[in-house]
C-alpha cells in the first residue's frame, strides 16, 4: 500500500511539474509582412511617411536588429528557409518563385520549425500567404502537356481545369507541424482565388477571374503605376473571395485563434500577412490615411492588423511571456510602389539602402526584425550582429531544449542567446540569392555579389558604405577577401550545409548555371 502511495505521489508531482513546465514556455507569434522595406517602418525611419504606430510599439517594447537579413530577395526562397532552417537552393528550386498551382517543394525527410515545437508541447497555426507549393488533386495529370523547361513541380496554367478543388489536397501546411491553417497558397495576385483550411478549399472556385492590371496594347502601359499596384493574375475566383479583404480576414482568424486558446499549452503561431504586396488593396476605411498613396495605407492597414494582435494578447493576459518577432519576406517591392513614386511622395522603403525586392544589394534583403519579449527583453533594445531568418528553426530548438535532429536546420543558427541578453552566435557567413538564382555571400563586413559577367561584380565593406556606393571588386587590397569569400560561398554549396556536421548532397544537378565559378 505504501508502495502504490509512493507511486501515485510521485505520478502527481510529474504531473504538476510537467503543467508548470508547459504552462512557463513562452507562446510564438511570428507575424511576417510581404514586401516590406526597413523604411516603411515610421520607428526605422524618421522620414517615413506612414505612420506604423503598434510596429512602434514592439520596437519600444522590445529589441530591434538592425541587421537582419532573408535567405533570399524573393518570397518561396525566404519563406523555405524560415520553415526548414534551410536555403531553398538545396533543393530543385534554383531559381524564382511556385505559383498557385506548384507541387510542394517541402521534402517528406526535412523537419521543419512548427513540427519540432509540436513535438514539444506546442499547439501550432499558420493563418496566411503559404508560398511553398502543395498537392492538388489532379485529374489525368499525365495527360497535361508538360513544358520541358520547368521544374517537376511546376505546371502550366493548362493545369487549372484540371483540379478536382472538392477534393483535400496533400503536402500543406497541416502535413508540415501545423494543427491548423486558414490562408492562401500564394501570393495575391496568383489564382486559384480561393482561402483554404486546414487541406480544404473553404469554398470551391467555380467563377473566371478577368485579369487586372494596366492595358499592355498601350505604349506606355509601363508607366500606368496605379494599375500596375493592383495586379492579379487571371485564373480561377470562389464567390467569398475579395482580395481587398483578405488582410482583414487573416486578422480575424489570428485573433480569434489567440482568443481560444486555453493558457495551459503553449503555441506557435505564424502569421504571414499578404500586404504590401502587390495588389495593393487598402481598405476604404485605410484609404488616403497615409502620405505615400495606397501603397502607404495598406501598410498602416497591415498595422492595424499587428495592433489587433497585441491587443488580443493583452486580453488574453499573456503579452508578457509570448515573444513576439515581426519582420519581412523580403524589401520593397518596385511594382507596390514605383522608383518615380519615391520623389513623388518624398518616402523611400529602402531608405539608404540600394535596392528593392529581387536584388542582391542590401534593399533587397535586410528587413526589418524586431523581437518583443516582455518577460525576457528589456525595452528599446538594439542587437547588430548580422542575423538570417533562416535562424528561426535553430531559435525554436533553443526555446524547447531540444539538441537539433541530425542534418536538419542545416543553415540555422540559433539566437536564442541574443534574445536573452548575450552575445553567443554561431553564423559566421550568409549566402543570398535573388529571382534569378544568382548568388551573394556575407562574412564580418564584407560582401561579394557574384555574376558572370566581371563588370557586374560588386564588393562592398558594408561597415563603411552601407548603401553600397564604393564597389572594390577587382582592386589588388582586396583580392585577400575576394578570394575569401568564394571560398566560403564554395563550401557552404559543396557541404550541403553551413552547420558544422557531416557532408550532404543538395537536391538536383549538383553544379548548375548560377555556378559559374565552379563549372
Amino acid at each position: 500500500m505504501r508502495s502504490l502511495k509512493k507511486i501515485l505521489f510521485t505520478f502527481i508531482v510529474t504531473c504538476l511539474s510537467f503543467v508548470s513546465y508547459a504552462q512557463n514556455k513562452p507562446n510564438i507569434i511570428y507575424i511576417l509582412a510581404d514586401d516590406m522595406g526597413i523604411g516603411d517602418i515610421s520607428g526605422l525611419n524618421p522620414d517615413s511617411k506612414i505612420k506604423t504606430p503598434n510596429i512602434d510599439k514592439l520596437l519600444d517594447n522590445g529589441m530591434n536588429f538592425t541587421d537582419a537579413h532573408t535567405a533570399s530577395s524573393v518570397c518561396t526562397p525566404t519563406r523555405y528557409g524560415i520553415i526548414t532552417g534551410r536555403y531553398a537552393w538545396r533543393t530543385k528550386l534554383k531559381k524564382g518563385v511556385v505559383d498557385g498551382y506548384s507541387k510542394t517543394i517541402l521534402q517528406d525527410n526535412i523537419d521543419t520549425a512548427p513540427a519540432l515545437l509540436q513535438r514539444n508541447g506546442y499547439n501550432t497555426a499558420m493563418i496566411g500567404k503559404w508560398h511553398l507549393g502543395w498537392n492538388w488533386v489532379i485529374n489525368n495529370e499525365d495527360s497535361i502537356p508538360r513544358d520541358a523547361k520547368l521544374p517537376e513541380y511546376k505546371f502550366t496554367k493548362e493545369v487549372e481545369k484540371h483540379i478536382d478543388f472538392t477534393k483535400p489536397f496533400s503536402k500543406g501546411p497541416i502535413n508540415r507541424g501545423f494543427d491548423y491553417f486558414y490562408g492562401i497558397n500564394a501570393s495575391l495576385d496568383f489564382p486559384p482565388y480561393v482561402f483554404s483550411e486546414n487541406n480544404k478549399v473553404t469554398e470551391i472556385p467555380l467563377e473566371n477571374f478577368k485579369r487586372k492590371g494596366p492595358d499592355k496594347s498601350n505604349p506606355d502601359w509601363k508607366k500606368d503605376f496605379d494599375k500596375k499596384q493592383k495586379m492579379q493574375r487571371s485564373g480561377v475566383i470562389s464567390s467569398n473571395f475579395d482580395a481587398s479583404e483578405t488582410l482583414l480576414k487573416l486578422t480575424e482568424h489570428s485573433i480569434d485563434y489567440i482568443l481560444k486558446q486555453d493558457n495551459k499549452k503553449p503555441y506557435f503561431l505564424y502569421v504571414a500577412l499578404t500586404a504590401p504586396h502587390t495588389p495593393v488593396l487598402p481598405r476604404n476605411e485605410f484609404f488616403g490615411k497615409s502620405k505615400a498613396g495606397a501603397y502607404g495605407d495598406f501598410i498602416q492597414e497591415l498595422d492595424w492588423s499587428v495592433g489587433q494582435i497585441i491587443r488580443a494578447l493583452e486580453k488574453k493576459g499573456i503579452e508578457e511571456n509570448t515573444i513576439i518577432i515581426f519582420t519581412a519576406d523580403n524589401g520593397a517591392s518596385k511594382i507596390s510602389f514605383p522608383l518615380e513614386y519615391e520623389d513623388k511622395y518624398a518616402h523611400k522603403p529602402s531608405r539608404e539602402l540600394k535596392g528593392r525586392k529581387g536584388s542582391l544589394y542590401e534593399g533587397g534583403h535586410r528587413v526589418p526584425f524586431i523581437i518583443q519579449w516582455k518577460k525576457i527583453i528589456k525595452p528599446k533594445t538594439i542587437n547588430n550582429t548580422s542575423i538570417s531568418l533562416n535562424d528561426l528553426y535553430a531559435t525554436c530548438a533553443s526555446i524547447v531544449g531540444e539538441t537539433q535532429k541530425k542534418n536538419q536546420g542545416v543553415d540555422s543558427y540559433s539566437i536564442w542567446d541574443l534574445i536573452t541578453g548575450g552575445e553567443g552566435y554561431g553564423r559566421k557567413s550568409s549566402v543570398y540569392s535573388d529571382f534569378g538564382g544568382r548568388f551573394a555571400v556575407r562574412k564580418g563586413n564584407f560582401k561579394l555579389i557574384l555574376s558572370p559577367i566581371y563588370k557586374k561584380r560588386k564588393l562592398y565593406n558594408l561597415q563603411d558604405d552601407i548603401s553600397e556606393n564604393n564597389n572594390l571588386y577587382g582592386q589588388s587590397d582586396y583580392y585577400k577577401i575576394e578570394k575569401d569569400l568564394l571560398n566560403e560561398i564554395t563550401k557552404t554549396i559543396k557541404n550541403g550545409r553551413s552547420t558544422n556536421g557531416e557532408k550532404l548532397k543538395n537536391e538536383g544537378t549538383e553544379i548548375w548555371d548560377a555556378l559559374y565559378w565552379m563549372k
